[in-house]
């Protein structure tokens, strides 16, 4: 629909010969963005029309979440040479969003005539409308389960934010001492041990051998794709129990992994992927981090192509920083929600209220509430409008008033502000969806 309406116009414009025209097509909703962006740019190019694009993910919300769904949806654009400007919708001060769209199109262009990968499109892959990559179960990876996380922890750290716990954790050659009976673990071939209960091996592509012959009902295989050869491809068809975890240092990392998995499609392989994407960012550089994997992720997850996350830094981030923007990117690629959803519009001149104090508010008091959608909006003018996906929606309705919202119907008009998010919770209270903390 919002193609079509935007085409309807373009040929306007095209018949009156006005070609100076750049199109912003908009969604909070980060699938929704990408799809009707990537549609608009075929249905113009049917038309032999090549009108610049203006990215971005509308009410993207503050901190983490404003720089992940961002850099997932904007990112995602990029990489498939989408895009001729963009814009970063951060709920903080304007100055905020200039920085974090440098740093996400500087990161993108670090792939510029990157060295060739040897790639194809998959039969029967649809681009402009992709569904998720059919897959075997291996347990609770691929088939109909919801991707997972996968975390390492080699400094052998017991440390687990219990809202964002990994579904397995990576240690290397050696297990920590305090195991965790509701998380799995992943150790070495070579030091596993079948008689670990909740505790799998993971080999590399040199160890085929040791694979075929390793009795266990789950294994993991560390694989590039360059070693993607057909013993291994064989070895697959009769392994149905195998996750890959694949591996790029290509400086397209993203390329190389869709180059992978379509020639896996082609094959007709459906062993569950997750994608193992390494960095070294430091303990002040979790915005670096998080712009950066979101845009690795972005058209992998758009694509259907994601069966499991692993991110993997090697700096001084903390261990729950990283598991955070794990989940996050999942959430923000909507394939897994572990926490609440914001949408919330960026700070302008039509802003009736202080809108950074209050989503703080908020999310102090609604940030355990797992699965809702909550809109945060500045004014009446987007407010119904863009926040249409939201649970409940928080409006400035005029200087100092607010009205609330279930869905996009008004329930309470003009409550002075300094009462409002108390109303707020009363109201989601009132419909069964608050829980105490």
């Amino acid at each position: 629909g919002m193609v079509e309406s935007c085409m309807e116009f373009l040929r306007i414009c095209v018949a009156e010969q006005f070609m100076d025209v750049v199109i912003s097509i908009k969604a909070s909703n980060t699938v929704v963005m990408v799809k009707t962006v990537r549609l608009l740019a075929a249905e113009m190019e049917k038309e032999g029309m090549a009108f610049p694009l203006h990215l971005g993910v509308t009410e993207a919300g503050d901190g983490e979440d404003g720089r992940i769904k961002s850099a997932l949806g904007i990112g995602a654009l990029l990489a498939d040479g989408l895009g001729d400007t963009i814009r970063v919708s951060l709920s903080e001060a304007p100055e905020a969003e200039i920085p974090v769209a440098r740093k996400l199109v500087n990161y993108i262009l670090e792939r510029e005539e990157h060295p060739y990968i040897p790639g194809k499109v998959a039969e029967g892959f649809n681009y402009l409308s992709p569904t998720r990559r059919e897959t075997v179960a291996a347990k609770n990876i691929g088939g109909d389960n919801l991707p997972i996380v996968i975390s390492e922890r080699l400094d052998e750290s017991d440390e687990v934010d219990e809202q964002f716990k990994p579904d397995y954790i990576y240690c290397g050659q050696t297990l920590p001492k305090n195991r965790r009976e509701d998380i799995a673990y992943i150790v070495d071939a070579n030091d596993w041990n079948p008689e670990d209960k909740n505790v799998f091996p993971a080999f590399n592509y040199q160890q085929m051998l040791q694979l075929h012959h390793t009795q266990a009902d789950l294994k993991f295989l560390f694989l590039p794709y360059m070693a993607l050869n057909r013993e291994v491809i064989a070895a697959l068809r009769i392994h149905p129990e195998v996750v890959i975890i694949a591996q790029s240092s290509h400086i397209n990392r993203l390329g190389e992994f869709r180059g992978m998995l379509h020639e896996m499609m082609d094959e007709g392989l459906k062993n569950p992927v997750v994608f193992f994407q390494f960095y070294q960012e430091e303990e002040e550089e979790a915005e670096d981090l998080q712009i950066k994997s979101a845009a690795d992720m972005g058209a992998l997850i758009f694509d259907g192509l994601c069966d499991g996350i692993f991110l993997f830094n090697q700096g001084t981030l903390p261990h729950q920083v990283v598991d955070t923007t794990a989940f996050g990117i999942l959430q923000a690629g909507r394939v897994r929600t572990s926490k609440t959803e914001y949408i919330s519009c960026p700070g302008c001149g039509r802003t009736l209220y202080d809108l950074e104090s209050t989503i703080a508010r908020i999310k102090a008091a609604t940030s355990h509430l797992k699965g809702l959608k909550i809109g945060i909006m500045g004014c009446i003018v987007n407010g119904p409008g863009e926040m249409a996906d939201a649970d409940y929606g928080y409006v400035g309705a005029g200087r100092g008033k607010v009205s609330l919202y279930k869905k996009k119907e008004c329930i309470e008009k003009n409550i002075p502000e300094e009462q409002a998010v108390e109303k707020l919770i009363e109201l989601i209270r009132s419909n069964g969806d608050y829980i105490e903390k």
